[in-house]
């Protein structure tokens, strides 16, 4: 899938960026994150891209080429980044977001045609009759054009500029929160259907492992070498084990489910997912929560919108005080008219030009109801801000020390799974060659299929636990 890309941000920048430094491109972009950069997304030759999806998100984006031309995901082998992608076309959130930045440029548009003149054409026609004696009668056609102009309106049209510039830059955050937002809920079903197919694998191997076990003490019964009680105990782990892997695979339906019906599927289509195994590698060093935490305080766009809410608000402010003080305009027309009728006929030209300075009276109790609006509109945002901040913190410093915790765990887990493979083929070998009990056999395979799904849980958590990072930081692309 190739494209050039339709997309609303460049053109709403393009306008909000006319003659302001209020907003800039940098200040507007979602960044790149060095957590979801770490997650690969195969390509057609099997190899992982790393980046690939988090260097292109602002591609997928409703109404771009990309969203037109991608039919459905590829179900037999589904990426993470497949996913994203996917998502992200049909996310009604960020579908949202772009409405509302189109709606805000169209504000911007407006703000700067108000510092200009408005011009205006008219034409009109009229016809008159005396009921006298006389009885005389006229008709009269005219046209003229004029223009008007507010020449000064103390900073009025300014600041109503500046607050709809303000008020794009919020909602270009805004889309950039969108997008954060729709990327979590994928990665929370695209997460929830690894965990059941990872459970569904480990349920998988452990039902064939105590098969062997099973067929085994079954060959020693029937040799006459081993008791009923280790026949019965092998079939009754061979019965938990079975039961086990179905109700894996119901669980596994429900999350594959899920994440077709998110994808824009029909419930029924089948779905294999891609090797994830690789995206769950510890990176080689732990990110630096110090600059993590300014980062995201500095960057998210959820804060971003919520500091351009609150500049907007005050520059809101401004244009009512101005509102409060009058302005002076100037107007000017010129046209003609002509005549006919008993008055006589012919071409009359008209001029007429006016300097209007127009000063409000009697009306300091609505500009002090309109400031004190204003101002606790403001004060409303101050208070979100904070509380957005907060939550912003606690979800980094949460994100982090998940990290920290699931790399330690990912290896311990992985010294637990050897272990217990190695403690199994003994006490297999052990039994076979019947010097083991068939207990002590039971117990290292319920001991392997525990630490298998231990190693499968800490994999997951090491992956959730990166990718978390990167969002709470406030960057999910380029």
């Amino acid at each position: 899938m190739t494209t050039a890309g339709w997309r609303l941000q460049p053109l709403v920048l393009a306008l909000a960026l006319a003659g302001t430094a209020q907003v800039r491109a940098d200040d507007l972009r979602l960044r790149p994150s060095a957590m979801l950069a770490q997650v690969p997304v195969v390509d057609h030759d099997e190899k992982p891209v790393t980046g690939h999806w988090a260097q292109q998100a602002d591609r997928w984006q409703p109404g771009s080429d990309a969203c037109a031309s991608a039919t459905n995901p590829p179900w037999e082998r589904l990426t993470l980044g497949d996913a994203l992608a996917h998502t992200l076309c049909k996310s009604p959130l960020l579908r949202q977001a772009i409405a509302e930045a189109a709606a805000q440029s169209a504000n911007v548009a407006l703000g700067e045609i108000a510092l200009w003149p408005s011009w205006n054409a008219g034409i009109d026609y009229s016809s008159a009759r005396n009921f006298n004696s006389s009885g005389s009668s006229g008709r009269t056609l005219g046209a003229s054009v004029g223009v008007s102009w507010a020449l000064f309106d103390f900073g009025q049209r300014s600041a109503s500029l500046r607050e709809a510039r303000l008020g794009l830059s919020a909602a270009l955050a805004g889309q950039g929160n969108a997008v954060l937002e729709s990327v979590r809920e994928v990665m929370r079903l695209y997460g929830e259907t690894v965990v059941a197919a990872s459970a569904l694998d480990a349920a998988t191997e452990a039902e064939a492992t105590a098969t062997q076990t099973a067929a085994a003490a079954q060959a020693r019964h029937e040799a006459q070498v081993g008791s009923q009680i280790d026949r019965l105990q092998a079939q009754t782990a061979l019965a938990q084990a079975t039961l086990e892997r179905v109700r894996a695979q119901g669980g596994w339906e429900t999350a594959r489910g899920n994440l077709v019906l998110a994808l824009g599927g029909d419930i029924e289509q089948p779905l294999r997912l891609a090797e994830w195994a690789a995206w769950a590698r510890p990176g080689t060093e732990l990110p630096d929560l110090a600059t993590l935490r300014r980062e995201a305080l500095a960057q998210h766009p959820r804060l971003r919108a919520l500091r351009t809410q609150i500049e907007a608000q005050q520059a809101r402010l401004e244009a009512v005080q101005a509102q409060g003080k009058g302005s002076v305009s100037v107007s000017a027309s010129a046209g003609s008219s002509r005549n006919w009728g008993a008055a006589g006929s012919g071409n009359i030209p008209t001029t007429n030009a006016a300097l209007v300075a127009s000063i409000p009276l009697f009306n300091r109790n609505e500009t002090q109801a309109q400031q004190a609006q204003v101002l606790a509109q403001k004060s409303a945002r101050e208070a979100e801000l904070e509380t957005a901040r907060r939550e912003v913190d606690s979800q980094l410093w949460q994100a982090h020390q998940s990290l920290l915790t699931s790399r330690q765990s990912l290896l311990a887990s992985e010294r637990l799974l050897a272990s217990a493979d190695g403690a199994y083929r003994v006490a297999q070998g052990r039994y076979r060659a019947g010097v083991g009990a068939m207990l002590e056999l039971l117990n290292a395979q319920s001991a392997l299929a525990n630490a298998r799904r231990q190693r499968v849980t800490a994999q997951i958590d090491q992956l959730n636990a990166r990718t978390q990072l990167g969002l709470a930081a406030g960057r999910a692309g380029r």
